[in-house]
């Protein structure tokens, strides 16, 4: 693709990323407005219905308290079987009746289970003992279950089964010292409270009442309600998890509330997902009573986005408008001589001269680069020579010295195989044989350990010199590794391969002396192994074979040749390396 195109797609991607930036920019900044706006308007709404919650609610706690510090009741409450007491306490009851908001009481009494209940029309009287509670009946066990939490206070919804009836419940303890006698209370309608609390009709705004563990107490949908918490386990009970969209904003309401009970703060605002929907959740803790409210403020109903939508229009039509002049101008000024530059670096690049008039092209930065490119190709012209020549030569070498051993100036190890397997294979052709002798310096290490590495440097040159001029002029020598060389004899037979390692000892013994610095003579020895190569052998064959021919001449004393064809052991005398002072 063309510097052209790749430009109008960047160009095309610049807007639509200025864009993306301008409109995350207007939201953010929406969002921040809304934020601040939201937070004072969450706490004071979220203030406003603690403070509308517990005006009835408080009166109605004060109320129950008092039915059940009464001196009455838990004179009745400790000797439930005496009748004058029951008759005093249903007295007592009755006057409380009157005062509650839903004129209505009960007690539960722990010693006999006796529970007792009248309404607001008056519907028991007479017969204020309604039904025995039962500790193995699931239906009673929130009784049981307040009274084993020891908790002064309790308000719950939950379902009267026996009655027939479901109301916001306040439970208090009757206590006598530290002992739990029952439970009295009071039960508000349900419908009626939603109805005043709850349901304001305020459009985006939704207010809801939860436990320490965010069972849903109060809400408009009745169907979320979590009746009867007290008795459920965790897993049993209606939540906030029915909520929110993710878990993430479950748990930072919960951290909300934690922290709204530690009193840490008196409102905490967080953004949530409702049914897919943006929301911001103001929490606030409602100690008397020991619930949280929750109000959820629907931002898109409350502060739409869509108001801010005309900025964005004319944000993306003044970018739009500034980009297609900014794309004409850099066409002209940029684009199009680069173009030109572009053809211009093709042809140098295939050896062709450049047009003269290209050094007048564009203007300013651009024209300075193309006449600065006028002058690189007359140069690179003339040097495209010289380098080709250059790398030539470069080639050779670093092909001889990829080949040859420093030291020695033999091959090495590798040119030393290329040969071999090169051989190999022009044998195969004409049925001809080679052969490989293998040299070994004899106790090289005590030299090097002795006098020194450049002793034994020295060493090493002198025994490729004595071989070097011991081989035929079309044998080849190489330095294997180390104090080992490897010799090439080709074309070869088991005499001629005989004769040359044979010789070579005796050349080397005849010149092997090496005088150190300090005036010393180092007497060399060598031991060679060798190996007529068979039909069709491979090269590590080859090399084994030399390599045992090797190991022979060394366990046959040494500065001896031995002969891979040899069936028998000897020596042709062993000089160990010496000092001669």
């Amino acid at each position: 693709m063309n510097l052209k195109p790749r430009f109008l797609l960047v160009t095309i991607l610049l807007i639509v990323l200025s864009a993306i930036a301008g409109w995350w920019s207007v939201r953010t900044l929406a969002e921040d407005i809304v934020e601040q706006w939201a937070m004072r308007y969450a706490e004071k709404q979220a203030l406003y219905d603690k403070s509308r919650t517990l005006q009835p609610i408080l009166r109605e706690i004060a109320l129950a308290r008092q039915l059940a510090n009464s001196q009455n009741i838990r004179e009745w409450a400790r000797h439930p079987g005496n009748r004058k007491n029951t008759r005093s306490a249903i007295a007592e009851m009755e006057s409380f009746r009157q005062n509650f908001q839903g004129q209505n009481y009960f007690v539960g009494l722990l010693k006999n289970g006796h529970y007792y209940y009248n309404n607001a029309e008056n519907e028991y009287s007479g017969k204020e003992f309604r039904y025995v509670l039962d500790p193995k009946q699931k239906k009673d066990a929130w009784f049981y279950d307040l009274i084993q939490q020891g908790r002064d206070l309790h308000i719950n919804v939950n379902p009267d089964l026996e009655l027939g009836i479901t109301k916001l419940w306040i439970d208090v303890l009757i206590r006598d010292g530290n002992d739990i006698l029952g439970i009295a209370g009071t039960g508000l309608d349900l419908t009626g409270f939603i109805r005043n609390v709850v349901e304001e009709g305020v459009p985006g705004v939704t207010s809801l009442f939860v436990d320490h563990a965010g069972a849903i107490q109060i809400h408009r949908n009745q169907s979320l309600i979590d009746f009867g918490s007290i008795s459920k386990q965790t897993n049993e009970q209606r939540t906030i998890d029915l909520l929110f969209d993710q878990a993430s904003d479950r748990k930072a309401v919960l951290a909300a509330m934690k922290a709204l009970e530690d009193l840490q703060q008196t409102v905490i605002t967080e953004f949530v997902s409702v049914n897919g929907k943006r929301h911001l959740a103001g929490v606030v803790y409602l100690p008397e009573i020991g619930w949280y409210e929750i109000t959820l403020l629907d931002l898109d109903v409350l502060l739409p986005f869509s108001q801010f939508g005309g900025i964005l229009l004319v944000y993306a039509i003044t970018l739009l408008g500034a980009f297609l002049l900014l794309n004409l101008f850099l066409n002209h000024q940029v684009l199009n001589p680069l173009s030109q530059l572009d053809r211009a670096m093709a042809r140098v690049e295939s050896g062709e001269h450049v047009d003269k008039n290209l050094g007048e092209q564009g203007t300013g930065e651009v024209r300075r680069l193309m006449q600065r490119f006028m002058h690189m190709a007359h140069a690179v012209r003339e040097s495209r020579h010289d380098l080709e020549s250059k790398v030539q030569e470069r080639t050779l070498a670093l092909e001889r010295l990829a080949k040859i051993d420093p030291l020695t100036e033999l091959l090495n190890r590798r040119g030393m195989t290329e040969r071999i397997e090169s051989e190999l294979q022009r044998i195969q052709r004409e049925s001809s044989h080679i052969g490989l002798l293998w040299l070994d310096v004899d106790l090289f290490k005590q030299i090097n350990d002795r006098f020194g590495h450049a002793v034994g440097d020295q060493a090493l040159k002198v025994m490729a010199e004595i071989i070097r001029e011991t081989l035929r002029p079309y044998d080849v020598a190489s330095r294997w590794g180390g104090d080992e060389f490897l010799v090439l004899v080709q074309p070869a037979d088991a005499e001629t391969l005989h004769h040359i390692g044979t010789r070579l000892c005796h050349q080397i013994t005849e010149n092997r002396q090496v005088t150190t610095i300090d005036g010393d003579t180092i007497i060399l020895s060598a031991s060679i192994g060798g190996h007529l190569s068979r039909k069709n052998e491979p090269l590590d064959s080859l090399l084994q074979h030399a390599d045992q021919a090797l190991y022979a001449a060394k366990a046959a004393g040494r500065n001896c040749f031995r002969s891979s064809e040899d069936h028998h052991t000897g020596t042709d005398g062993s000089t160990l390396p010496s000092v001669i002072g």
